[in-house]
């Protein structure tokens, strides 16, 4: 029994340290000797002030054993008490108590409660006076009960008896309450006793005899004699003491209300208060000892607040004339509610404002407001037995933090957080747990956290489900109804049913509300319900609702509500956002009670449950609700309180899961808590609540990781959760509680993860700090002047951050030992300098504080705790005790020692150290229990890492760390080569192969890599990202001539991640050096892979096959992103061309597809099978490609003996013909026409159903992955550009086998080297293959891809040289650009040399790698051979023109102004201004021939050449487009080139005529050349039938068309249009041949001719599409081989992109817009980007009313709806209208005005 009161006690004596430190003398240097003054006030709890109280009344419930029962023999009337108690010495008190009862039965004595007693005397009379004999007492102290025995029937039932005895007591600890002494030690160390009782609930009777039980409630008088010089208290207010003289005075108090036993209370000392009356005039006092004056201002205003509120709220003013508050110096509990009377710890009433933080202010408020709301909760109406204590703990801890929130309103959302974070989270969580108890216990009372909180928890409930205010008329009936009695929890039920039923409160079967039979499963049956939000999706039907219970029921017993609940859901949705109640009943009751459906609820829209967070029970989402939770959260944020629930349901689900042993993951709850911490309303206003509540699972993520190389990643992760709030915080106090306690307890965090500024300004602070109290010798707290809430973050970062030279932390240190001294009872601001010390990361003061914590009074749990979140402290714990092995003899200490060591230990490393440790200590049995206790923790914190590590490594990777970069940074050291790798990698992806749940979408592998040092290393440098390591799973061994291998050591604890660069360092133990020779090193190693299409190791999804279910596959993209280092480490850096052996594990029913040919399967028994490929040929490591998968292929064997494949998802491979005709055509005509042979045996093509969003294809050496439309279709299906584009991709990715795979280039500045040859060469891979085509592959692509240049090039936001660093490299530049040029050397060299130089290039760097001078190189070779020269006559450096090209941005134009009458002059100057020049090679072309000239400087550098007389017919320069350039041609030379093309278009190619119209179209678009300059050019077009002129005009009339949509001149537009196509439609009609550039001018004239709306063509459409649906109605293929809108679009029926149809077609243009006003939650909600629908609505919009009714909706109410980003793409659509606008302004007027003179007047 002893033990367990020690073991409960809250506040322990312990003793000086001998020769503390005095005055100032200590010095830096002697850090080493210092010794701690020890506290002798100790807390416990020193950051939970909640603990104390949960402590104390566990203990009381261990220690009152007995539960006997009083027989109901008597009835309590009255009791008269004297009390003259003597303290210190002799701890006794000589009481008097008279008891009036009344008998209820004939008995033969009187039974009371009565313990630990010395009777003196004793008598009992009746009412009248006689005297009723006693025959003898009996006194059992097991029962606690006193029997004056009479004689047989002595005792009358309804007669009234006084009862007389006096007595002694025993004045006790305060840890055994009844009486208890206490004392205060004044500045001189002077001790000073005071006593004060403590009744609950069963030590009344170690007070006084009498019926201790809450049921007998009597009148109380209380007459205190003491010490004069001391004041005395009681329930009621003292009146004015008589003296007896001898320094004692008697004190009478006035008799109070009917109350019960464990109420009474009384104290005497030397008491001081402050006083506050309230507006209900009752005087409210806080009490202390003398020197707390100055601190107890704050409890008597708060304590009267809190008491004017309750009466407000309940109808009823507190019946007493006073409510004192009193503060002693130790009390068993944190408070204790007697009525009038509330004794508390003194830290709850007296408020230090230079050492207390806002969250000490708040906790004392809470327990004031606590204690107080029993005044009518317990005292007024009181339970009747402890079976419903609820009543009375359940009522106050719900008043806590309520009714705070009118006594402070502006904390009124913290408060309120507060109260779901403490009541109802910690109500869940205890109802789960196996040792939970039913809220109604017969086994009471139970003080724990069912009782408190699980019942504040109900009442909250109760309140959201009838309404505050219904609530409140039913709290009030019961009040009234029961006041001055007890009270069962039916009492309180019936009248909660009463006020329900008179507000037609219904339930869920639409009749009256019944709250009894609502609350029987909750008040009777442990647990709480798991609430499933299920089938949030279209495709399923309706969202259901399921509940289960949360715990196991595993030894629960059996209830007649079989642990389910009627659940009230307060739900918001999309379609109804104001909160109202769903319910969710039991399996049984009315007839039409059933799971919750709303048939609005679809996975489109966002669904809150429990938006109140008042529903008792976790709702978890399924994954498409939570989904719709997170984006609503990031758009639209949400309150706190369903912030938190949102987190703590999450949380909790998973421990439940983990408990389990089923699947769960941390990246449902990550995502939330990035989401929900980067929330507007949380940066601005951050909630400690929400962060508390948080932080459990953040720290469980942060042990994974902080004793590992990966420890960087939890800085990271805080950073990326936090920074944003940390940013704005003011790190002052502001009036915000909220703020104030995010800022205590977050930003030592801040610190410990180094966010955003904190290093240089706790500096700073501690700085000033430092100055400030550079005279103090009381310590900081009165001098630091910073407030106390940011005090612990200041310490913690000077102890931090500290250079060794500083003197900091002996600063602190010497703070520390003054601050002891100077607050004994406000230990806050010296607990804060021992937190702020803990963070030191120095060896040496580390070893300092661990001595010093090991000699501190103070609770070792407290200070070693702070270790566990530094991570150097764990290593300096460890290397103490192996110093000082005789620590292990303090069994104090010894647990929470090797806790803190042990704290972040998950690896078998440490395992095997700790073990290490335990057999070299001498351990006794005690001791070897507790290191195997802590020995057994690692153990399964390495298994919990091995089983969750992989899931959260992956999220940390996806987000805090870059997912890749195109290109990295170069990195490595060019100290490595020859590197061959063996490479093994097993995919976890479903399939007939089974693995743990963890490892899905994760692969397995491991490597060796042989490779040799160039030069004498230490340190290993190599590429490595997204990947899990433990530094066992590296090895390293060098290798001798004969193979011999030999282990090199390395430094496994300096093995360090540079997560930016993708880089791994290997440092060798003892820095041994490398030299030169053959090494291997191997690797164990996890590895990621992307759920989702993106570059890197990803997955992708199907439906079909042969079973026509969903599939899998894995894929690898390298050249951009996360790169090769994301699957093996490997030099992963195009120069270091390695070869690679490749083996994959796979699942049996899959195939896996790698570089190389495969050389065989082996097939195992457990559904997993390998692979084996053969070796590369050397190449770079962004070309390593693995497939795995169900696929199928087509094959064909190319002429030169290569095998072609193309491979697609089971049953998709059919429509992979043309890409493998394709394919094989283009490998045999690169081989043939460069004379080298393709140098892999085999390709193949691998079409994906998903594929990047970046690309569509990757050149992989021997295995090209691409989108399935890129490679595959069908040909009943297919248009022009769809085959155009899958033969276009294939063909491109086939010459990289050459250009980018044989031959790579040195660096991605130069990736032109490898896109722009494929680019330029699969136009002729096509025509090879297709010689039909030459004119869409040749002809058509030529001059598309240089217009696409041209247009490009002279964007000065986005262009950038084709040789370039600056990202993207994967811009139009080195594609289109850099095929144009190719196209410019091919015209300027001669095709022929051309060839010759490329084949000579191949040959030489084959295998290797080559930059841009070594192309330059082999191709001026070439032309020197053949005798070129350049503009100077010389022999030709191709490098000297092509540098301009490609170094440069921006293009040149070369314009053409008259000089006089008919002198033309040419110049030369950038498209975007400046002084680049460029050495031009142009082809002229005049009547009589076509010539090739330069031009260079600035006007040309020839006159004979470029100042020329005017053309006496035409002159066009750059004939077929053949170089880089616009020409600005003066008005007469251009209207004669229009003259020729009227006369006799086919003068010129179809390539100049193109050139022409994209010229002339940029000039116009300019703003260079007149409207009419440019359409009189059009005219010609008549006549036109070539295909790339046809594209260009086409695309104009497009542009305009669409322009004038709501413009009343449209019919003009669309009459030019239709008059200007007629005889092209008249030559092609709409006929098809399959020759691809007459069907695509087909497509083009139709698609023009349909926006014309031109009649015949609509006519010709209708009869095309009746013959169809004849042909079709009978299709059991599909259409293919025969020849409302908005809201579904909204609600993912049809393609987002169905909007822009609507918007193309509306006639008045506003149905988009006027669907927006009325449906506008519904389109910012929809799974569409809003973007989408803002491009669709304003896509044609160009009339000053459209602007205008633009611009309105931004003053609008539904404007405020959208978030930031919503209302910034909105503001882009306006001004899209704005810009057609504007445009239409400048240009409609002598457009129609041309047409007009043209066309005439429309004909339509």
């Amino acid at each position: 029994m002893r033990r367990k009161l020690i073991f409960c006690a809250l506040i322990l004596f312990g003793y000086t340290a001998p020769a503390p430190i005095q005055g100032s003398e200590e010095s830096h240097a002697d850090i080493e000797n210092v010794e701690f003054n020890h506290p002798t006030i100790l807390p416990d709890h020193p950051d939970n002030f909640r603990l104390d109280k949960l402590a104390a009344k566990k203990c009381e419930s261990l220690y009152y054993v007995t539960k006997e029962r009083l027989p109901p023999n008597l009835y309590a009337i009255d009791y008269s008490l004297w009390f003259k108690p003597y303290f210190p010495s002799p701890n006794v008190q000589y009481p008097a108590a008279v008891i009036q009862v009344e008998a209820l039965v004939n008995s033969d004595r009187f039974i009371l409660n009565a313990f630990n007693f010395k009777i003196i005397s004793y008598r009992v009379v009746d009412i009248d006076g006689t005297e009723v004999p006693i025959n003898s007492i009996a006194q059992d102290d097991f029962k606690q009960q006193l029997s004056l025995i009479t004689n047989q029937n002595g005792v009358v039932a309804g007669q009234i008896y006084n009862i007389e005895i006096v007595y002694t007591g025993i004045i006790n600890p305060y840890t055994d309450a009844g009486v208890y002494f206490t004392y205060y030690n004044d500045p001189q160390g002077v001790q000073h006793y005071m006593i004060a009782t403590h009744m609950e609930p069963f030590s009344a009777r170690k007070v006084f005899p009498g019926l201790d039980e809450p049921s007998y409630k009597a009148t109380f008088t209380i007459i205190l004699q003491y010490p004069t010089a001391h004041v005395a208290l009681s329930n009621m207010q003292e009146g004015t003491p008589q003296d007896m003289g001898s320094n004692w005075s008697e004190m009478k108090f006035p008799t109070t209300p009917k109350m019960s036993t464990y109420l009474i209370a009384f104290a005497v000392g030397p008491f001081v208060n402050k006083q506050y009356t309230n507006q209900h005039d009752t005087l409210t006092r806080a009490w202390g000892w003398p020197g707390t004056e100055q601190y107890l201002g704050f409890a008597a205003q708060n304590s009267g607040e809190c008491l004017y509120q309750l009466g407000e709220y309940t109808g009823i003013r507190f019946p007493l004339s006073k409510a004192d508050q009193l503060g002693m110096p130790e009390f068993v509990a944190g408070a204790m509610e007697n009525w009038g009377l509330i004794i508390y710890k003194y830290q709850y009433i007296a408020f230090n404002p230079t050492t207390m933080t806002t969250r000490d202010l708040e906790a004392a408020a809470k327990l004031m407001c606590h204690e107080l709301a029993h005044q009518w909760f317990g005292d007024l109406v009181t339970t009747a037995w402890w079976d419903d204590l609820f009543l009375n703990e359940g009522f106050a801890d719900y008043f806590s933090t309520y009714i705070q929130i009118p006594v402070y309103p502006i904390q009124a959302k913290y408060l309120d957080t507060l109260q779901v974070l403490y009541e109802l989270q910690v109500g869940l969580n205890a109802d789960a747990r196996s040792d939970a108890h039913p809220l109604v216990y017969p086994d009471g009372p139970a003080f724990d956290e069912i009782t408190y909180n699980k019942g504040a928890s109900m009442l909250r409930m109760l309140s959201d489900t009838l309404g505050p205010l219904v609530f409140q008329q039913g709290i009030r009936n019961y009040l009234k109804k029961m006041s001055y009695s007890n009270a069962r929890d039916i009492d309180l039920l019936s009248s909660l049913t009463e006020v329900a039923k008179a507000n037609n409160i219904k339930d869920w079967c639409g009749n009256p509300l019944n709250v009894t039979d609502f609350m029987q499963p909750y008040l009777h049956q442990t647990n709480h319900p798991l609430i499933r939000y299920n089938n949030n999706q279209k495709t399923v039907g309706i969202a259901t609702f399921t509940q289960e219970p949360f715990g196991s029921l595993d030894n629960s017993n059996s209830t007649p509500w079989n642990y389910t609940w009627t659940i009230p859901l307060k739900t918001s949705t999309l379609r109804d956002p104001k909160p109202h109640m769903l319910w969710l009943p039991m399996q049984q009751g009315c007839s039409n009670a059933q799971n919750i459906n709303e048939p609005k609820k679809r996975a489109v829209q966002y669904d809150f449950t429990s938006i109140t967070s008042a529903t008792y029970g976790r709702i978890i989402y399924d994954d498409i609700g939570f989904d719709k939770v997170l984006k609503s959260i990031q758009q639209d944020d949400v309150a706190d309180n369903l912030k938190l629930t949102l987190l703590a349901d999450e949380y909790y689900y998973m421990v439940r899961e983990k408990e389990a042993g089923r699947p769960f993951g941390y990246d449902r709850f990550l995502n939330l808590a990035k989401a929900i911490f980067n929330t507007p309303s949380f940066i601005s206003s951050p909630s400690y609540s929400v962060f508390t509540q948080a932080h459990h699972a953040l720290e469980e993520v942060a042990r994974m990781y902080r004793d590992t190389m990966d420890a960087e990643l939890i800085s990271r992760m805080y950073k990326s959760l936090f920074q944003s709030v940390y940013n704005q915080l003011p790190w002052n106090d502001t009036s915000l509680w909220d703020t104030n306690t995010f800022s205590d307890v977050f930003l030592p965090f801040a610190v410990r993860y180094d966010i955003g500024d904190v290093q240089n300004r706790t500096m700073t602070m501690f700085a000033n700090v430092k100055s400030a109290c550079a005279n103090s010798v009381n310590g900081t707290a009165w001098c630091n002047p910073y407030p106390p809430n940011l005090r612990r973050a200041i310490y913690c970062g000077a102890a931090k951050y500290a250079p060794a030279t500083s003197d900091f932390f002996f600063q602190m240190l010497h703070f520390y030992n003054k601050e002891v001294i100077t607050h004994p009872y406000f230990y806050q601001e010296y607990m804060a300098l021992l937190e702020g010390m803990s963070c030191t990361q120095s060896s040496s003061t580390l070893k300092v504080l661990i001595r010093l914590y090991t000699t501190s009074t103070l609770s070792p749990y407290t200070l070693f705790g702070y270790f566990k979140y530094n991570p150097v402290a764990s290593d300096a714990l460890y290397n103490y005790l192996v110093a000082n092995q005789q620590l292990v003899n303090n069994s104090l200490l010894l647990d929470p020692y090797l806790d803190s060591m042990t704290y972040n230990w998950n690896s078998y490393a440490r395992a095997a150290q700790l073990a290490n440790l335990m057999n070299s200590i001498d351990l006794n049995d005690q001791q070897f229990q507790i290191f195997s206790t802590y020995l057994e923790r690692v153990n399964l914190a390495w298994q919990n890492r091995g089983t969750y590590d992989l899931q959260v490594l992956n999220w940390l990777y996806d987000n805090v760390v870059v997912i890749g970069k195109t290109p990295w940074e170069k990195a490595l050291k060019g100290d490595i080569v020859y590197p061959q790798y063996n490479l093994n990698v097993q995919p976890n992806i479903p399939g007939s192969g089974a693995y743990q749940w963890y490892k899905n979408m994760t692969f397995s592998a491991s490597v060796q890599i042989t490779f040799y040092t160039t030069k004498p290393i230490s340190v290993i440098t190599i590429n490595a990202h997204r990947l899990a390591f433990d530094a066992p799973g590296i090895v390293l061994f060098s290798v001798d001539d004969n193979n011999n291998e030999t282990m090199i050591a390395l430094d496994s604890a300096n093995i360090r991640k540079d997560y930016d660069k993708g880089i791994l360092t290997i440092p060798t133990a003892n820095n041994l050096i490398l030299y030169p020779q053959r090494y291997i090193l191997r690797f164990e190693y996890s590895g990621f892979i992307f759920q989702n299409p993106i570059e890197g190791n990803d997955l992708n999804t199907y439906f079909g096959g042969l079973s026509h279910t969903k599939g899998w596959i894995f894929a690898t993209d390298f050249e951009t992103g996360p790169g090769a280092r994301s699957l093996l480490p490997c030099w992963d850096e195009p120069s270091y061309k390695g070869q690679f052996t490749i083996s994959v594990m796979h699942s049996t029913d899959m195939v896996a597809l790698s570089n190389a040919l495969e050389t065989g399967t082996t097939i195992y028994g457990n559904g997993w099978s390998t692979t084996t490929f053969e070796t590369t040929e050397q190449m770079s490591s962004y070309l390593i490609a693995i497939c795995v998968g169900h696929f199928s292929n087509l094959a064909k064997v190319a002429k030169y003996g290569n095998l072609v494949r193309v491979w697609a998802w089971t049953g998709m491979e059919q429509y992979g013909e043309l890409a493998l005709i394709v394919a094989v055509g283009t490998i045999e005509f690169m081989t043939s026409y460069f004379g080298y042979n393709y140098p892999l045996k085999k390709l193949d093509l691998m079409a994906l159903p998903q594929y990047t969003t970046n690309i569509g294809a990757m050149e992989n050496w021997g295995l090209i992955i691409g989108w399935y439309r890129l490679f595959l279709l069908d040909p009943d299906y297919a248009t022009t550009l769809e085959i155009a584009e899958v033969a276009g991709t294939a063909a491109h990715e086939v010459v990289h086998q050459w250009f980018g795979d044989t031959v790579t280039l040195d660096w991605w500045s130069d990736v032109f080297l490898n896109e722009a040859f494929a680019q330029y060469w699969f136009a002729n891979g096509i025509n090879y293959t297709f010689p039909e085509q030459e004119a869409y592959a040749i002809d058509y692509y030529r001059s598309y891809i240089s217009q696409v240049a041209l247009q490009f090039d002279c964007d000065a936001e986005n262009a950038k040289p084709v040789i370039s660093d600056t990202p993207p490299i994967f811009g139009t530049e080195p594609y289109y650009k850099g095929s144009a040029l190719l196209n410019l050397l091919n015209n300027v060299l001669t095709p022929h040399v051309f060839q010759v130089g490329l084949s000579s290039y191949i040959k030489e760097f084959a295998y290797s790698n080559a930059g841009a001078q070594d192309l330059w190189h082999s191709l001026t070779v070439a032309a020197q051979q053949n005798n070129l020269t350049d503009w100077n006559g010389q022999p030709l450096d191709v490098a000297s023109f092509m540098d301009a090209y490609t170094l440069q941005t921006s293009y040149p134009i070369i314009t053409l102004s008259l000089n006089g009458d008919s002198i033309v002059q040419a110049t030369q100057q950038s498209c975007m201004g400046g002084d680049d020049m460029w050495n031009i090679p142009l082809f002229t072309q005049t009547q009589q021939s076509t010539d090739f000239n330069w031009f260079v400087n600035s006007t040309g550098g020839n006159d004979g050449t470029w100042l020329r007389p005017l053309p006496s017919s035409y002159r066009v320069d750059n004939a077929g487009s053949t170089s880089f350039a616009r020409i600005n041609y003066d008005d007469k030379s251009w209207y004669s080139i229009q003259a020729q093309l009227l006369s006799n278009m086919n003068s010129m190619s179809a390539a100049t005529r193109a050139m022409l119209l994209d010229d002339a179209n940029y000039f116009y678009e300019s703003g260079i050349w007149s409207v009419s300059k440019y359409m009189d050019l059009t005219l010609y077009l008549v006549n036109e039938d070539s295909l790339a002129p046809w594209e260009q005009a086409t695309g104009y009339f497009t542009k305009i068309l669409n322009r004038f949509q709501y413009q009343p001149e449209l019919n003009y537009i669309q009459n030019y249009a239709i008059q200007i196509t007629k005889n092209a439609v008249s030559k092609f009609q709409w006929t098809t041949n399959g020759i691809w550039a007459n069907d695509r001018i087909v497509q083009l004239l139709v698609s023009v001719n349909n926006l014309a709306n031109n009649r015949q063509t609509r006519q010709v459409a209708q009869t095309l599409f009746s013959s169809f649906v004849q042909n079709c109605q009978y299709s059991q293929e599909g259409t293919g081989k025969c020849s409302g809108l908005i809201t579904s679009t909204l609600s993912g029926d049809y393609s987002p992109h169905l909007l822009d149809s609507i918007g193309a077609h509306d006639e008045t243009g506003e149905i988009l817009y006027n669907y927006l006003l009325d449906n506008t939650q519904e389109v910012l909600n929809a799974p569409i980007d809003f973007f989408l629908y803002i491009r669709a609505m304003f896509q044609n919009w160009s009339t000053q009313s459209q602007l205008q009714l633009a611009r309105d909706f931004t003053t609008g109410v539904n404007y405020e709806f959208l978030n930031s980003n919503q209302k910034s793409q909105y503001r882009a659509g306006i001004q899209s209208v704005q810009s057609n606008y504007d445009w239409m302004m400048l240009n409609k007027e002598p457009l129609i005005g041309w047409i007009k003179q043209n066309f005439g007047n429309p004909t339509l």
